[in-house]
Formats: C-alpha cells, structure tokens, sequence
C-alpha cells in the first residue's frame, strides 16, 4: 500500500494541516497584540495554544517525514492532531464565552472596541480546531484502510506447483 505522504487522504489531511496552520498564526497575531494590555485568561491560553501549534504542527510533520519508513510513522501526526484537536476546541470555548455573552463594546480590549478582532481570533480558533479534527479523522480513516488488505486467493506459484509435483512423483505426497 503506498505511503500516507503519497495517498490522496494524506494530501488532503496536509492542506487541513496548512489551513491549520495559517488559523494558528492569525490567532497568535490577534491574541499577541490583545496580551500586551489585556491579561485575561481567555486571552493568554489562546496565545498559548496558538503558539504551541505554530511549533509543534511543522516539528511532527518533519519528524513524520524522517522516519516514514516506519511502520508507526502516522501515529506521530495523529497524537498531535489529537491533543491540538482538544486544546483549539477550549480556546474556542474560552473565546465564545467571553465575547458572545455581552456585548464586544463592554469588554473592552487593550481600552479599544475592537469587535473584529475578537470575533475574527473566536472564527480562526474554530476554523483551526475543525481542520486538525478533519486530518485527525483523515489518519484514522488511513490506518484503517491500511489494516484491512485484501485477502489473497491460495493459489500456487508455478514454484510451488513444481515442488507438489516432484514430492507427488517421488511418492512423499
């Protein structure tokens, strides 16, 4: 079976990876600037999450890479499609409920009405979380198909025929 780098659900789990990505920077850039005034722990926690996928995505896609020989070599991308997925969907929760619950003039970041910002880090931090959920499910999808191969007919090799009929003319069969 050919790898999961040349299989059409691995290019497609790579294109979630990079809208994953680019959502990650987008967070990390809205919550970056909201951080220098406003230390709240919706705020911080995105940054977190948004600094730690920027990191770790590219570090175990280039070590999946290195040892795809392996047989095991998906299950690196799928531990941190895992965890990433699980820590995108709190921030986005965080997000929800700060800014949904009152209105974006009332919460004020760094002093400034920003509703954009807000609403644009609580879109990315969705859009993030439902990409690495996407490629999650494409890795699951991939070991399964890997797992089941079909079952080859037990026919005999012109080898095999030969060696059942010498045995049979030499009277052991």
């Amino acid at each position: 079976m050919e790898s999961f780098y040349h299989h059409p659900m691995g290019i497609v789990a790579y294109i979630a990876r990079l809208m994953q990505f680019v959502s990650a920077v987008v967070v990390l850039g809205i919550t970056a600037w909201a951080a220098r005034d406003t230390k709240t722990v919706t705020v911080i926690y995105s940054l977190v999450i948004a600094a730690l996928a920027v990191v770790a995505l590219p570090l175990s896609i280039i070590t999946s890479f290195m040892i795809r020989r392996a047989p095991w070599h998906i299950f690196l991308l799928l531990a941190t499609d895992t965890v990433l997925s699980y820590l995108w969907i709190t921030a986005f929760i965080f997000l929800a409920l700060d800014f949904n619950q009152i209105n974006c003039r009332i919460l004020r970041w760094n002093g400034e009405a920003v509703c954009s910002r807000k609403y644009a880090a609580e879109a990315f931090s969705f859009i993030a979380f439902f990409s690495t959920l996407g490629a999650m499910i494409l890795e699951v999808i991939y070991i399964y198909c890997r797992k089941q191969k079909p079952l080859q007919a037990m026919e005999q090799t012109p080898d095999q025929e030969q060696v059942t009929h010498n045995l049979t003319n030499a009277g052991l069969l």
